[in-house]
């Protein structure tokens, strides 16, 4: 008989269902519980502490880099030092990750924006249907943040999984809900990018021009796409 296993899924979203955003992002964190992550943690924990950041407290890439509540005081240098410790937490870890982008502009109607959105999820677990029921148990965060993306995971996650503990999290409580949250962030750039719509300010800023942001971001998260490292 093999060991018991059991897969962690870290569940985030980036836009709303309004209008004050053109992209509605959805980020699933896969981590397989047999490669614990705890000296990655640690190591993390540490150099916040260093950088004079509490190492309890979370990391909210979006207002990081607008320069928003908790960070508005915060110079650039800094903000991109906290950036860059999160990602490489991210990439130090055995984790994978898959991020589902709809245009608000293609499908405006929330409706059918939930439906696609369903479907293209849906489709996603079937197709991987071997790799996840592979597992003893499915343990899903998530913060509850808005009804259409609960009513989603329950419905399809009911349909694939045998097994699921949902659990209802705040994004203090996992680093890796945190890197949830960063991935949608660098997916919303890259899917700007390939539609042509132009960064704001201060993505600009953060950032810089393509050619930086894809080198020092967009690059060094590609192997973490589903499956992850081979």
């Amino acid at each position: 008989m093999g060991a018991y296993s059991e897969l962690s899924i870290f569940i985030d979203e980036s836009g709303d269902c309004g209008s004050n955003s053109d992209f509605y992002l959805l980020t699933f964190v896969f981590h397989d519980q047999a490669h614990p992550i705890d000296k990655q943690l640690r190591r993390l924990s540490l150099s916040l502490t260093e950088a004079g950041w509490p190492h309890a407290k979370a990391l909210h890439t979006g207002p990081m880099v607008r320069r928003e509540d908790e960070y508005q005081n915060m110079g650039l240098q800094d903000r991109r030092r906290l950036f860059a410790r999160l990602l490489g937490f991210a990439r130090r870890c055995d984790i994978s990750y898959k991020t589902f982008c709809i245009s608000k502009r293609e499908y405006p109607d929330t409706m059918k924006l939930k439906a696609r959105l369903s479907r293209e999820v849906s489709v996603f677990f079937l197709e991987n249907m071997e790799y996840f029921i592979g597992f003893d148990r499915v343990v899903a965060y998530y913060d509850n943040g808005q009804a259409m993306v609960t009513n989603i995971i329950n419905s399809v996650f009911g349909a694939v999984f045998f097994d699921v503990d949902f659990r209802r999290v705040f994004p203090s409580d996992y680093r890796l809900f945190q890197c949830a949250d960063l991935f949608c962030t660098l997916e919303l750039l890259r899917e700007k990018k390939s539609r042509g719509v132009p960064f704001s300010k201060s993505e600009q800023i953060f950032f810089g021009n393509w050619q930086t942001l894809k080198k020092d971001y967009l690059k060094k998260i590609e192997p973490l796409g589903f499956p992850g490292r081979t």
